[in-house]
């Protein structure tokens, strides 16, 4: 008798806490890819080796690595705090099949309501559209092989940047997305962020800027992440029954970048999908043009990727990028990559 009510005792204790949350939502989530891609190169010098590979995303070239890619791991939290409010709590962090939990990703609080919503911690800037991409976080993504800006500490596609603010809201057409990020060692830094969307079914139109001039990042030293940074862009997502067509003109222009130095000028994207049943074919080119007499690159990927449910993605195809007058030693002329593989993504 002692241990049955033992066990009812215990049974009412931990019962009391999943009462008292009763207006709590606690999301578990994840996701991870990984890829086998045969990789060659041509004007490297030799430097490249050329070959089978196993990654989680990466690129075609040098650098491969699992980096821009879609692992992770997290916690997302929905508190309701009545009259139409709710708190919110984001925990999320990469993960690779190498190296399990790694950087840290989207990580904030914030509150929803009638007014919009406000999030403040750490998280990607206004200007991210990543998910434009089809093939986005794989071997084949356009922001990893010259057609598209990568993540640029946090301002431009993907990536993450500390000690953010950002507010958004849908008004009618027009959507809303705005962020401001401090720079604890000079607030006169801070750096900025806002993308305006606009439904116009069947066509949506974004316009995206972020400025970031002498913005230091979180442990980079007293260093500033750039000098001078702006990126502007404008893109159309244009859908209609099985055909979905995506095209992005980038203009960026950056000074004294840590590690990268100074660049400007234009990316090119253009994606087309044709959908059938659960395969989505894809096609994808880019250019990037870099003004004052620097290397032009070239890229074009084409894909099918199977949804076995909405959870379950598999995906196959060949990528291409190639820059000018880049080759590197004894090599003359334009330098190339060229990767042919496919992958497999789970999510949670």
């Amino acid at each position: 008798m002692k241990k049955q009510i033992l066990a009812v005792a215990v049974a009412g204790a931990f019962a009391v806490p999943a009462f008292a949350a009763a207006d709590t939502n606690v999301t578990l989530f994840g996701q991870l890819q990984t890829q086998i891609v045969h990789h060659s190169g041509s004007g490297d010098g030799g430097t490249f080796n050329s070959g089978f590979r196993q990654t989680d995303a990466g690129g075609l070239g040098f650098g491969l690595g699992d980096g821009s890619g879609p692992s992770r791991i997290g916690v997302m939290v929905n508190h309701d705090l009545g009259n139409g409010l709710t708190a919110l709590l984001k925990m999320e962090s990469s993960a690779t099949t190498q190296d399990a939990f790694g950087a840290a990703r989207d990580n904030y609080v914030g509150l929803d309501g009638d007014f919009g919503r406000v999030i403040a911690g750490r998280m990607s800037s206004s200007y991210s559209t990543a998910g434009k991409d089809p093939l986005n976080a794989t071997f084949m993504q356009g922001r990893a092989n010259g057609a598209r800006l990568g993540g640029l500490n946090g301002f431009g596609n993907g990536s993450y940047v500390n000690r953010g603010v950002r507010y958004s809201n849908s008004f009618g057409i027009v959507s809303l997305d705005a962020g401001v990020f401090i720079d604890n060692a000079d607030d006169s830094d801070t750096a900025y962020s806002a993308r305006l969307n606009f439904d116009l079914n069947p066509v949506e139109l974004y316009i995206a800027h972020s400025q970031a001039d002498d913005f230091v990042g979180e442990g980079r030293g007293p260093s500033p992440v750039f000098g001078d940074f702006r990126a502007s862009k404008v893109g159309v997502d244009w859908s209609t029954g099985p055909f979905r067509l995506v095209a992005e003109v980038e203009d960026f222009d950056w000074d004294d970048a840590s590690p990268t130095g100074s660049n400007r000028g234009n990316t090119y994207f253009v994606s087309g999908t044709y959908t059938m049943g659960r395969n989505d074919f894809v096609l994808n080119l880019g250019h990037t043009r870099l003004k004052d007499g620097d290397p032009n690159t070239d890229y074009a990927a084409i894909a099918v990727k199977h949804n076995f449910s909405n959870r379950v993605m598999a995906f196959a195809g060949v990528g291409y990028t190639s820059t000018d007058d880049a080759a590197i030693g004894p090599d003359t002329g334009d330098l190339s990559f060229t990767g042919v593989g496919g992958g497999m993504r789970v999510s949670f």
